[in-house]
């Protein structure tokens, strides 16, 4: 019985190890094929490699059978972009920067048919020719290290190298600051051979791409759109020969939104700030003169407080014209308040010197005195100097015989004598009427023209002119720098790409 159960177990047993024995040997036998793939690869590429090097001298650049000039494709893929600074004027991207040119003195056979490429170290680059291409307008730009450097380096079969680099480039970029901050900037990046003529080798663009995402990375900026070029440029040693270059510009259009919150509210806020000293009282020097001070000085402050990170530009901008308006109706503010004080002394001496003969006339204080001003609005007294001329005339006519025998009722003086009395008495008081009047005239228009009232009239006018003129302004503005100003940089070449 203990047989029937123990034969089974020992069956199970080596079975067991006849498998892993198997498993083992198919892994050996594995194992062993690639090995020798592997050991094959490397010394057909080790092969390839002494072939290269040995039929190549990297000090020659490589030549065409029709000794046409060497042709190098340029390859950008920008990842992303900025800093941009308009202090410095320059701007920085990075980018995936590719070369591609044909050697034929680095063709071989491929291994595999299905893979004509082989992947080599970038060390091998500093052993074989490569063109030595240059960023003609960058300032300061390097190659990516970390953790090695960021290089890709292969050699298909024909004879085809291409080279592809990291890169951050930070050029130059010239820019056009009359309309700032509404301005729209091309920042270009030329791509030339440092030491190589046109004849001997000519760069083609082949693709400049954008990442998507890269709009979202620019603060102030949102790229319209981008255009490249390829031109030959004299060289400035020989005038006979030129130089191949290729040029991309990219479009940027500067975003208000910054500005808006940081320099154009608060100018605009102050500026209505100022207007409250239309509303306080003319007698209030101190509140008046103290808040126009402190506009002034608010607005110095904003308008050029932020201008420490622009260029020093010998012209005038959209923004220094805006915060140049605000100051200039900052300043009529404050000549308001001067010019009623002014208007309110010189009208008083005008005044003055109106009623100054009527104030010193002594038969005018007997008028007054007499009660004269009251009579001579009463209509029994309504005397003028025609009446007078009449009774005159009418007494010319009397023949003198009856001047001399007509007496009055109680027989003492004559007729005549008693008439020129009479017109005496009327020609004395015309004069009194009409000093009266002329007093009572200058008194109604010293009445209605208060130098308070005057004051008020100049107040209540620049409650609505100020606000009118500022709108008015504002519209003319944005409307101008906005639509009817063209961009400057619309006037230079080879900036009317497509959309990328």
């Amino acid at each position: 019985m203990v047989t029937v159960f123990i034969l089974p177990i020992i069956a199970l047993i080596h079975g067991h190890h006849s498998q892993e024995l198997i498993d083992l040997t198919k892994k050996q036998r594995l194992n062993s094929r690639s090995t020798t793939y592997n050991q094959t690869l490397i010394r057909y590429t080790t092969k390839v490699l002494d072939t290269i090097l040995l039929n190549q001298d990297k000090n020659f650049r490589p030549m065409n059978p029709d000794n046409s000039p060497l042709q190098v494709e340029v390859d950008i893929s920008v990842r992303s972009m900025g800093p941009i600074s308009e202090q410095n004027m320059e701007f920085s991207l990075d980018c995936y920067f590719r070369q591609k040119w044909l050697d034929r003195r680095l063709a071989f056979t491929p291994i595999n048919p299905s893979k004509p490429e082989i992947p080599l170290a970038s060390k091998m680059l500093k052993d074989i020719w490569v063109p030595d291409t240059y960023i003609r307008n960058g300032r300061k730009s390097y190659l990516h290290t970390l953790t090695v450097p960021n290089i890709l380096f292969r050699v298909r079969s024909d004879g085809q190298v291409h080279v592809s680099q990291r890169l951050t480039i930070r050029s130059r970029c010239q820019m056009f600051l009359k309309k700032f901050p509404m301005d729209t900037q091309a920042c270009p990046i030329e791509v030339g051979s440092l030491g190589y003529f046109s004849k001997d080798v000519i760069y083609r663009w082949k693709e400049v791409e954008l990442d998507s995402k890269m709009g979202n990375m620019l603060s102030q900026y949102q790229i319209l759109s981008l255009s490249k070029s390829e031109r030959n440029v004299s060289d400035f040693r020989y005038t006979d020969r030129n130089i191949s270059v290729l040029n991309v510009y990219f479009k940027l259009q500067r975003q208000q939104g910054y500005y808006i919150l940081q320099i154009y509210t608060p100018c605009t806020l102050v500026v209505v700030m100022s207007w409250v000293s239309f509303w306080i009282n003319k007698e209030a020097s101190p509140a008046r003169v103290s808040l126009g001070i402190m506009t002034v000085l608010s607005m110095s402050t904003i308008g050029f407080g932020l201008r420490t990170d622009l260029p020093k530009v010998s012209h005038s901008t959209a923004l220094d014209v805006y915060i140049l308006s605000c100051f200039v109706f900052l300043f009529a503010a404050m000549v308001e308040y001067a010019v009623i004080n002014y208007a309110q002394i010189v009208y008083i001496r005008k005044q003055v010197n109106d009623l100054k003969g009527l104030g010193q006339n002594s038969a005018m204080g007997q008028m007054f005195s007499a009660g004269l001003m009251g009579a001579a609005r009463r209509d029994t007294m309504q005397v003028d100097d025609l009446a007078v001329e009449k009774e005159e005339a009418r007494l010319k006519a009397v023949p003198w015989w009856k001047k001399l025998c007509n007496k009055d009722e109680q027989g003492n003086t004559s007729v005549f004598f008693k008439k020129i009395e009479k017109i005496q008495k009327l020609q004395k008081f015309a004069v009194f009427y009409r000093m009266a009047v002329k007093a009572a005239i200058a008194k109604k228009t010293l009445r209605n023209g208060d130098p308070a009232e005057v004051v008020n009239k100049i107040d209540n006018f620049s409650k609505w002119a100020f606000p009118t003129l500022y709108i008015v302004f504002n519209v003319f503005y944005w409307v101008a720098y906005l639509h009817l100003i063209p961009d400057e940089i619309d006037s230079l070449p080879n900036i009317s790409g497509g959309l990328y």
